[in-house]
């Protein structure tokens, strides 16, 4: 069996095709698209341009779903559609334009799911499993890889992106007043659980960190682990660099993530500090695979 899962997210819209046999699956293609949908939201409330980037985006992944004669296509919303005022009237008209019903998860059930999905490939028994999108951060502390307390926080790279930064790189003075947001949002949750000696994380902004440490020649392309010091000594390297040769290093590490990838790093720098983790497991899997196991495999 052949199954299309479509991620509505923040920042990019990605659509994973699995092949499903014997309660196990592999994923055979991903395909996105950056559509940015938190530019859209004006007042709290998805602009008829957004409805209709989301419609576009949509249509042209159900085309590819029916060229490749998919057994079933299914479309989740996280963040993206939960943080906006004008909820329903997005869903409904979705499914008028494309016959599609999206799936929205509440903050605690992609939580849940993502770590679901990594859980196979966590290295640790104990820590953090964190995963940083656009419009959100979900966190989940585990003690013997069993979950504990999953939540969810309205605070990501995109909406911190567009909340603090002037130009595309944050200077010195906006990249302090991110983190004290970040210490803010994250501090009390972080307080209530343990500190913990490792983290692992997934995301797009943790994928495109990993492949700017692999460019710089500061990580084994075949390694998914990171001291907490390289990530701190990236952030101090980046933040004393000429903002237009950041430009430059980061176009060439990941084009469509080139406004938002400063701000994913220090969303991940300062999480290492509250929780005084010393090393971070990057994670190639999270809530898409979490939502084929808990809502196609069941």
């Amino acid at each position: 069996m052949l199954v299309g899962i479509v991620d509505v997210g923040s920042n990019t819209i990605r659509m994973n095709i699995y092949r499903i046999e014997n309660q196990t699956f592999e994923n055979l293609l991903s395909k996105k698209e950056a559509v940015g949908l938190v530019a859209y939201i004006k007042k709290k409330r998805y602009t008829k341009e957004g409805m209709d980037a989301l419609k576009d985006c949509l249509l042209s992944f159900k085309d590819t779903a029916q060229a490749l004669h998919l057994d079933g296509f299914h479309v989740f919303a996280t963040a993206s559609l939960r943080n906006i005022e004008n909820t329903e009237e997005v869903l409904a008209y979705i499914q008028k334009t494309c016959d599609v019903s999206i799936d929205l998860l509440s903050g605690e059930e992609e939580a849940r799911l993502s770590f679901k999905g990594a859980l196979s490939k966590i290295q640790f028994e104990n820590g953090y499993y964190i995963d940083t999108g656009g419009g959100s951060t979900e966190i989940v502390r585990f003690k013997k890889k069993e979950p504990m307390d999953p939540i969810s926080l309205p605070i990501g790279s995109l909406n911190l992106y567009q909340k603090y930064v002037d130009q595309i790189i944050p200077n010195k003075k906006e990249a302090s007043a991110i983190r004290k947001e970040i210490e803010n949002q994250f501090t009390d949750c972080i307080k209530k659980k343990k500190k913990v000696d490792n983290l692992t994380i997934t995301g797009g902004s943790m994928r495109t960190i990993r492949s700017l440490l692999i460019r710089l020649d500061e990580m084994n392309p075949e390694s998914y682990d990171i001291d907490s010091n390289t990530i701190h000594s990236l952030v101090d390297e980046l933040l004393n660099r000429p903002s237009k040769e950041v430009i430059r290093l980061f176009l060439k590490v990941k084009a469509d993530r080139v406004h938002t990838l400063f701000t994913g790093l220090l969303i991940v720098d300062t999480l290492l500090d509250l929780t005084q983790a010393k090393h971070i497991q990057v994670s190639m899997f999270g809530v898409r695979e979490g939502y084929v196991l808990e809502r196609i495999l069941k």
